[in-house]
């Protein structure tokens, strides 16, 4: 069976930061959380596998193919929420959909309105009025209306109530039901990372965290 994502041996330099030998393999369907603590390199790792970031050694095969070798198609069965909006904050949603469909006709309009309504996110309200918590609610409801067959999300529940983390889970489960979809996150709480179907346990210090040697 073709795995959803794998990664091999990655290194990863930004600055005096290294990410170093990681080593994960991800089957299709599956939900996998990226653990540890501050510092540990959990973004950078989510920065390389969204496409943000390129490894300076290693490889990140999805689906069997490097994101060099088929690009447009990978970005297109993906979709990533980083620890901040990656889209003008100064336009209204309603908006942001408008523009977001320009680029990517597959993005489904009418299910987005629903998780906002779910969300209860005003459509009308310029993104940059929203809170943090509230944009990464946006986030993940532009995300799941992408279609995607992987989803990676870094923190995307952090700084919300857990009243609404119950409701962001139940939205990527129900989702599942529907359509295939692998999902890669890290998060601080533990009772996301219990319901993961594995972990990848990041460790603080070398190899993944050193300084840079002159």
């Amino acid at each position: 069976m073709t795995k959803a994502l794998e990664i091999e041996r990655l290194y990863v330099r930004r600055g005096n930061f290294f990410l170093a030998d990681v080593n994960l393999s991800v089957e299709e369907n599956s939900i996998c959380a990226v653990a540890g603590k501050s510092g540990s390199g959990k973004s950078t790792l989510m920065r390389a596998v969204g496409g943000a970031v390129r490894p300076a050694a290693g490889r990140i095969c999805y689906a069997g193919r490097q994101m060099y070798e088929d690009e447009a198609a990978i970005r297109r069965e993906m979709s990533v929420i980083y620890d901040a909006p990656n889209f003008n904050t100064e336009m209204k949603p309603e908006k942001l959909i408008r523009e977001i469909r320009k680029f990517e006709p597959w993005f489904d309009e009418k299910s987005c309105t629903i998780y906002m309504q779910q969300l209860e996110l005003n459509p009308k309200l310029r993104v940059k009025l929203y809170s943090e918590s509230m944009q990464r609610k946006l986030m993940l409801a532009f995300a799941l209306s992408r279609k995607p067959k992987l989803l990676v999300m870094d923190e995307a529940t952090s700084g919300v109530s857990r009243e609404s983390r119950k409701i962001m889970w139940e939205m990527i489960h129900t989702y599942r039901k529907e359509y295939p979809l692998t999902v890669l996150f890290t998060t601080h709480h533990e009772e996301e990372i219990a319901g993961a179907d594995q972990v990848l346990s990041l460790p603080v210090g070398c190899p993944n965290k050193r300084e840079e040697q002159e």
